[in-house]
């Protein structure tokens, strides 16, 4: 007959937990101290929570001590398409003495819409475009005035695909550090 094992977790000892604890406790008020609105996080466009940004991302890190190292997972360059996406792993490893202490992943591509499309003013539509067939959009200004700017494909995305590759370890970044930090 085989032995049956349990699979319930061992509790670390009070006083090791309490510690623990406290430990997590400091690091929140200190993050919470020093976490700027709009600059460290923020809520995005078309999201309802706040969501940690690249310079929040960097600060816990620092704070933890931590350094960030990246390997690429995955890389889609298609340049006749055109095509780029790119699989990011961040590693944030203590400075003191090299372990890993949390991963993070990233992906960014071309087909994202802030990349595969412009938005454009009348003016600046090449020539021959019929506007009546465009998607658009009226935007305001701060003064009161508008002006309506028309959704087209982006012909130059070869210009964005450092843009994407960065986006890419930005996103592992800030996954990795979520992690480390909670």
């Amino acid at each position: 007959m085989a032995e049956e094992r349990s699979t319930a977790l061992a509790l670390p000892d009070e006083q090791s937990f309490l510690r623990d604890i406290q430990a997590i406790n400091r690091f929140q008020q200190i993050v919470h101290a020093t976490m700027v609105k709009g600059q460290d996080y923020g809520v995005i466009p078309g999201t309802q929570k706040p969501t940690l940004l690249k310079p929040g991302a960097e600060k816990i890190v620092k704070l933890l001590g931590l350094a960030d190292t990246y390997e690429m997972l995955d890389r889609q360059e298609d340049w006749v398409k055109p095509f780029f996406c790119y699989m990011m792993k961040c590693k944030l490893i203590s400075v003191k003495d090299g372990v890993v202490i949390s991963e993070g992943l990233g992906e960014c591509n071309s087909m994202e819409s802030k990349y595969r499309y412009r938005w454009l003013g009348e003016r600046d539509l090449p020539d021959g475009v019929d506007k009546s067939k465009l998607v658009s959009q009226v935007r305001h200004s701060k003064a009161g005035g508008h002006w309506t700017v028309y959704c087209i494909d982006n012909e130059d995305i070869y210009s964005q695909v450092n843009t994407i590759l960065k986006m890419a370890k930005k996103r592992a970044l800030v996954d990795a550090a979520l992690s480390a930090g909670r």
